[in-house]
């Protein structure tokens, strides 16, 4: 009988129901679980399931009995992989499952702001349409896809996704590897894309990718959209592009502290025409939520056949 726990079931909807694994099993779901409640609620776990809880050394000590850490998601952040690598504890990700619902949801964002959707909402209930003298209301510059540069950072699945789709609205597509980076190579790249879209891990190296530095390296007419992770951009520093006018405008799926405070920079600029903001959504699609579930189920059930999957 192997022990799960899951220790955040509510990042996950209530409708999405969750099948068990194929083997022996006493599974225990938590809504949620505080620091102070990890030690007991893994102690006994052969494996825990988790999409945000944070494992570290200092809690992951105890779990004696611990074989796999089953991630809900692709990020592998909270995890210290170094202590779970010397104690030989596998860990298992999800792979390639969101990305149709994550670039569908970068072009929701990218055609609400070049086609001033906000804005123009705005503009109706503030009675200004209705003031018109002529019968549609031309007073914000709307631009078209077509023929546009998106520059893509990242080129994993989700990345080629939004390739495919910026293919379909023929607009002219370049990619920058995080992984090969080469600071030249890079300002060139921020300076000729009319979009800069994020699509690549969160660590030590693409913390504060984005900075003012870079925003001063783009066009004063282009956009930014992360539906990554937020601390790639450096918050503090796209409020103060958005509102010096550095950039043409920004969409954002993400924040460096989920959920945020009530005194994030965002707040700044909520009600900027030119920025969207939506609270991590981009991969939650319903048919992507049962697509994870059923991944994590056949990661577990994969490891235990030792025919393991999508290891870290």
């Amino acid at each position: 009988m192997k022990n799960i726990v899951f220790l955040d079931r509510d990042t996950f909807p209530k409708r999405i129901s969750i099948p068990r694994p194929n083997f022996k099993n006493s599974w225990k779901d938590y809504s949620f679980t505080r620091k102070n409640e990890i030690i007991s609620r893994i102690r006994k776990a052969h494996i825990i399931v988790t999409n945000k809880t944070q494992l570290k050394r200092s809690t992951l000590k105890y779990a004696k009995n611990l074989e796999l850490i089953a991630i809900t998601a692709t990020g592998t952040n909270i995890i210290d992989l170094d202590y779970c690598k010397d104690k030989k504890i596998n860990i298992c990700n999800l792979r390639d499952y969101a990305s149709i619902s994550v670039a569908e949801h970068v072009f929701a964002l990218i055609l609400s702001l070049f086609k001033q959707l906000k804005g123009l909402e705005k503009d109706i209930k503030n009675d200004i349409w209705q003031k018109s003298k002529v019968f549609a209301l031309l007073n914000r510059r709307i631009s078209d896809l077509h023929d546009k540069n998106i520059g893509i950072v990242g080129k994993g699945s989700i990345g080629k996704q939004v390739k495919k789709i910026a293919s379909s609205f023929n607009m002219n597509v370049q990619f920058f590897s995080v992984r090969n980076f080469n600071k030249a190579q890079f300002k060139k790249f921020l300076s000729e894309n009319d979009i800069i879209t994020i699509h690549c891990p969160l660590d030590k190296n693409t913390l504060n990718l984005i900075t003012t530095k870079e925003f001063k390296m783009m066009k004063k007419s282009s956009i930014i959209i992360n539906t990554a992770r937020g601390g790639i951009i450096n918050e503090m520093d796209l409020v103060n592009a958005i509102q010096k006018k550095i950039i043409g405008g920004a969409g954002i799926d993400v924040a460096s502290i989920e959920p945020p405070k009530k005194n994030h920079p965002y707040y700044k600029i909520i009600n900027k025409e030119n920025f969207l903001w939506t609270p991590h959504t981009a991969w939650a699609s319903d048919r992507t939520l049962n697509l994870a579930i059923k991944q994590l189920i056949n990661n577990i059930d994969s490891y235990y056949k030792n025919k393991p999957k999508n290891l870290v």
